[in-house]
């Protein structure tokens, strides 16, 4: 968990304070569109540099259960990306972006719900997002949100997640 804080503490540490409109970071749960008995932690971070734009980024930890063996299995993810405000409806804040993912996971080729969009370099899978992010502020700093994640590797892939977002600055 520290070195989870310290990664995302460097990733934005470049930025000035002075010059930042806010900072998010978030807590919540990942459910996998495709598989039912995969469900995973998602920590979040975003950057909001000026009204429009941010960068974001998102570690998952997965965990599949496996009925047959009575195994847990457990699959880690970052993403690295940018989002775009695209609409503001009363206090709801719609913002769809882009992310560089990559992630241990078994993908399985000759699945029907598997793409060839992702690039395999032994055990790390590389592939793209798009993310749908929606927020809702709960009160002055904490703030509601649900995603959707479709990734290039296929429907098989896709993500739902909801959780807290407490915000630094505003």
């Amino acid at each position: 968990m520290r070195s989870i804080v310290i990664f995302f503490l460097t990733l934005f540490g470049g930025f000035s304070a002075s010059a930042q409109h806010a900072l998010d970071f978030g807590l919540g749960a990942s459910v996998n569109v495709g598989l039912q008995n995969e469900w995973a932690v998602q920590l979040k971070s975003q950057y909001h540099f000026n009204e429009k734009w941010s960068l974001f980024a998102d570690y998952n930890l997965f965990f599949r259960r496996d009925v047959n063996t009575q195994n847990t299995e457990k699959y880690h993810e970052i993403a690295l990306g940018g989002s775009y405000h695209v609409i503001h409806y009363q206090s709801i804040k719609i913002y769809t972006g882009l992310a560089y993912v990559f992630n241990d996971f078994p993908i399985q080729e000759n699945n029907p719900d598997t793409s060839s969009l992702y690039k395999n370099s032994g055990t790390v899978n590389h592939l793209a997002k798009i993310q749908l992010l929606g927020t809702l502020p709960l009160g002055e700093k904490v703030l509601l949100f649900s995603e959707i994640n479709l990734k290039s590797a296929g429907r098989r892939y896709d993500t739902f997640s909801f959780g807290l977002i407490y915000r630094l600055n505003s």
